[in-house]
C-alpha cells in the first residue's frame, strides 16, 4: 500500500518498488496536487488501486489513470459522494457489532441528510453550514425533538468521517436546537375508565392497551420477547440500552402477547407497519377521550407514575423499566405524591413498597 507524506505544501504518495538490478528498494514518489489531507486521502486510493500495475510496469503514463495530474484536466475535487460515505458509515456500524436498529434509525437520519445536501455532495466538504441548512430546512417539518434526533446520527456519521476515515481537515460543529425540558404525560385513572369505556374500540386492544399500562413495556418489546413462565426475557440485542431485560407478566398477559404475535405471522404487512398499527388505534383513542397530546409511549410512563405512587421507590420503578440509570427514571419523581393521589385515588395511601408490577387500574382479571 502507498503511503502519505508531505515534504513541502502539498501530499505525495510514497510506492515502495523493488528494483531486480542493484537487488534494493526505490521510493517512487507520486504528486498528490493537493494540501488537504482528506483530499489526500482520497486520491491515494486511487493509487492503490493501480499499486500493482505501476510495480510491474504495465502502466507507463500515470495521467491516464490519475487524472490531477493530467494538466489539462485538472479535477478541482475527487468525489467521496455523501450516499457512498454512507453505505460505508452503515456497513462499518454492522461490522462493529451495532443492533439492526440502531443501523435501522442511522439510515433513515442519513437519508434525512442527503435529502437536503444532496445524495452526490461531497462528504469532505460537509462543514457548519451544511449542519445549519439541515436544521434550518426540517425546522417547520419536525419537532425540535425530532430534528435534534436525527442531529444525533448525522454527529455520529460526522464523528466517524473525521476520527476514522480522516477524510474532513476540521470537524463541523453539531448544536442541538435547545428544547425546554417536559415533564413526562401520562393517563390519569379517570382517562383509563374513559378509555375502557370507548365502544368503537375492539376488546383486543383494550387489553393490549392494558398490557403495556400494567408492565411497562415499550411498543416493540412483546414481539422482541421470549417468554418464560411467568417472565419476558428480552435479549441485550433487542432492547434499547443494549442490557438484557425481565418484565414480569400476569397469566393473561402471556395470552395477549401470543395473540399479538400470532396476527403479526398471519399479516403480510412490515413488522414496522403492523406494530404502528397499535400505536395509530391508541392515538385515535387519545383524540376521542380529550387527551390528543399523549402517545402510545405514554402507557409507559402511566406505569412508572402509578409504580412510584405505590412504591415511594424511585430505584425500584427504574429497575422495572430497565433504565441502566436512575437519572433517566428520576423524572417520574417530579410530581408531588398528593398530585398522583387525586389522579389515581383507588391507589392513594397504598405505599405497599411492591417488587413485582401488580394489576393496574384498567385490569380485568380473567378467570
Amino acid at each position: 500500500m502507498a503511503s502519505l507524506f508531505k515534504p513541502k505544501r502539498v501530499w505525495y504518495a510514497r510506492v515502495s518498488m523493488w528494483n531486480p538490478i542493484t537487488k534494493k528498494q526505490k521510493q517512487l514518489k507520486i504528486s498528490l496536487k493537493t494540501e488537504s489531507k482528506g483530499e489526500a486521502r482520497i486520491r491515494i486510493a486511487r493509487v492503490n488501486k493501480i499499486e500493482a500495475d505501476i510495480k510491474n510496469g504495465t502502466i507507463k503514463n500515470l495521467e491516464d489513470f490519475l487524472p490531477w495530474l493530467d494538466k489539462c484536466n485538472v479535477p478541482k475535487v475527487l468525489s467521496y459522494p455523501l450516499h457512498i460515505a454512507i453505505e460505508d458509515y452503515l456497513a462499518y456500524l454492522k461490522h462493529n457489532g451495532r443492533k439492526n436498529t440502531t443501523v435501522n434509525r442511522a439510515q433513515y437520519c442519513l437519508n434525512n441528510l442527503m435529502t437536503v445536501l444532496g445524495k452526490g455532495q461531497s462528504t469532505y466538504d460537509i462543514n457548519n453550514d451544511s449542519i445549519e441548512h439541515f436544521k434550518a430546512y426540517y425546522k417547520n417539518k419536525l419537532s425540535d425533538n425530532g430534528i435534534n434526533i436525527n442531529l444525533t446520527r448525522i454527529k455520529a456519521f460526522i464523528n466517524w468521517c473525521y476520527e476514522v476515515k480522516e477524510i474532513l481537515e476540521k470537524k463541523p460543529r453539531v448544536r442541538f436546537v435547545k428544547v425546554s425540558k417536559k415533564i413526562p404525560s401520562y393517563l390519569t385513572q379517570s382517562n383509563l375508565i374513559e378509555l375502557h369505556s370507548l365502544q368503537w374500540l375492539h376488546s383486543h386492544y383494550k387489553d393490549v392497551f392494558n398490557m403495556y399500562l400494567q408492565t411497562g413495556m415499550r411498543l416493540r418489546e412483546p414481539f422482541y420477547g421470549k417468554i418464560d413462565g411467568e417472565w419476558l426475557l428480552i435479549e441485550p440485542e433487542d432492547t434499547k440500552t443494549g442490557y438484557g431485560r425481565e418484565v414480569f407478566l400476569q397469566p393473561h398477559h402471556t395470552e395477549i402477547i401470543l395473540t399479538m404475535q400470532s396476527k403479526m405471522y398471519e399479516r403480510t404487512s412490515t413488522f414496522k407497519t403492523f406494530t404502528d398499527h397499535y400505536s395509530k388505534i391508541f392515538k385515535k383513542a387519545m383524540k376521542e377521550i380529550g387527551r390528543p397530546n399523549l402517545h402510545f409511549h405514554n402507557l409507559r410512563d402511566t406505569f412508572a407514575v402509578m409504580r412510584y405512587l405505590e412504591t415511594r421507590d424511585i430505584y425500584q420503578v427504574s429497575k422495572e423499566l430497565g433504565h441502566t440509570t436512575v437519572k433517566v427514571t428520576e423524572q417520574y419523581a417530579m410530581f408531588s405524591i398528593r398530585k398522583l393521589e387525586n389522579d389515581f385515588p383507588k391507589l392513594a395511601g397504598q405505599y405497599v413498597g411492591r417488587i413485582r408490577p401488580q394489576i393496574g387500574v384498567m385490569c380485568t382479571k380473567r378467570m
